[in-house]
């Protein structure tokens, strides 16, 4: 019982500076827990991981490029934090993060295609760095009712009602909007003003000079509508969509529709979360799952800053430092990057321990 009392008196001074962000993220976490998805253990899960990519420079995909982008936007944004004084190991985490992403700037010279304007224009950790004009809150918020006990709360959660299984899901995953290519469209649409030419005199770093009108094809706003019902990938990619419509600040669009729109979509991310954990994880869902997790926790949403559904996820990284389908079994596979690797999961794993190492340190 003493060495438990001292081992917790060392924690409280060594993490005293954030300890806040801390408390809001993990206030019953025990001891086994916190080293598997403290801080300190993602940061140098991400270590890992970022020494596979610049093992692997030549061979990166935007995929991956786009999550090392966005953990290096959550490094920035704790070195830019006075409350946390162990940078060192940041620090080195941002400048392998800086040579990783600039494996961009030789994948694309001047982008065509909607998606490599997307991927050329969003792979910027600035673009994800966290500031006061961000339009997400610090403080989590909830999708579930305030009040009551915790054990009352938890019966209030979101639920599936048994409505989905394992193959009924699978079917569902198949309807809704928008679909791979409406998404880099819709993106550009909203990234790149009137034509992509003008990509060259685009406002550096996600800065903008004057807020501009959002001019949208009727195409997309189908595809976006929130009226459209949407599942799975379709439903991420539809946040991600609304996500960068929040961050570009346009004149023309009021932040509360942005913050009803997230609260919309990550209530039906929830449910579709709940039943993956309730399917014990498949394999087949795990990628979505770390991307579900990933953009409600990152626009701010207590449910998905879940402690067991982070020690699951971080469950999945190999020790190759990589996060890997089954189907990838060589290095032949469309979605490898090594034997080990997985270049979409990884990225979107790579996203993840930044975020939560940033929402632990700093909140």
């Amino acid at each position: 019982m003493g060495s438990l009392v001292l081992k917790l008196l060392l924690i409280s001074v060594v993490f005293c500076d954030h300890g806040e962000a801390m408390a809001q993220f993990a206030p019953q976490t025990d001891l086994s827990l916190w080293k598997s998805i403290g801080p300190e253990a993602l940061l140098e899960r991400l270590d890992k991981l970022l020494d596979v990519c610049i093992e692997n420079y030549e061979d990166l995909t935007t995929d991956l490029l786009l999550g090392v982008a966005i953990a290096n936007g959550q490094m920035k944004s704790i070195l830019a934090d006075a409350r946390y004084e162990n940078q060192s190991l940041v620090e080195t985490l941002k400048k392998k993060c800086d040579y990783v992403e600039s494996r961009i700037n030789s994948i694309f010279s001047f982008p065509s295609s909607a998606n490599a304007i997307v991927s050329k224009l969003l792979i910027n950790s600035n673009f994800w760095k966290t500031n006061d004009d961000s339009g997400y809150d610090i403080l989590p918020q909830s999708l579930l009712p305030s009040g009551g006990s915790e054990e009352a709360r938890s019966t209030r959660r979101p639920s599936h009602s048994g409505r989905h299984t394992l193959h009924s899901y699978l079917r569902a995953l198949q309807l809704g909007a928008p679909n791979e290519l409406q998404s880099d469209e819709c993106l550009s649409e909203l990234l790149v003003n009137e034509s992509e030419n003008e990509f060259d005199t685009a406002v550096p770093d996600g800065e903008l000079l004057h807020p501009k009108p959002l001019l949208l094809s009727r195409e997309c706003s189908n595809a976006m509508s929130l009226r459209r019902k949407s599942y799975g990938y379709h439903l991420t990619h539809k946040l991600l969509f609304y996500l960068i419509l929040g961050k570009q600040q346009f004149s023309n669009i009021q932040q509360e529709f942005f913050t009803t729109a997230k609260d919309k979509l990550c209530e039906q991310i929830l449910r579709e979360s709940q039943l993956i954990a309730d399917l014990a994880y498949p394999e087949i869902f795990r990628d979505l799952f770390m991307e579900q997790v990933f953009l409600c926790a990152y626009v701010g949403y207590a449910e998905f800053r879940n402690q067991s559904w982070l020690s699951e996820i971080v469950s999945w990284q190999n020790d190759a430092g990589c996060f890997k389908y089954r189907q990838d079994a060589d290095r032949e596979g469309a979605n490898a990057l090594t034997t080990e690797c997985s270049t979409h999961m990884t990225g979107v794993g790579a996203a993840v321990l930044g975020l939560f190492a940033r929402l632990q340190l700093i909140g």
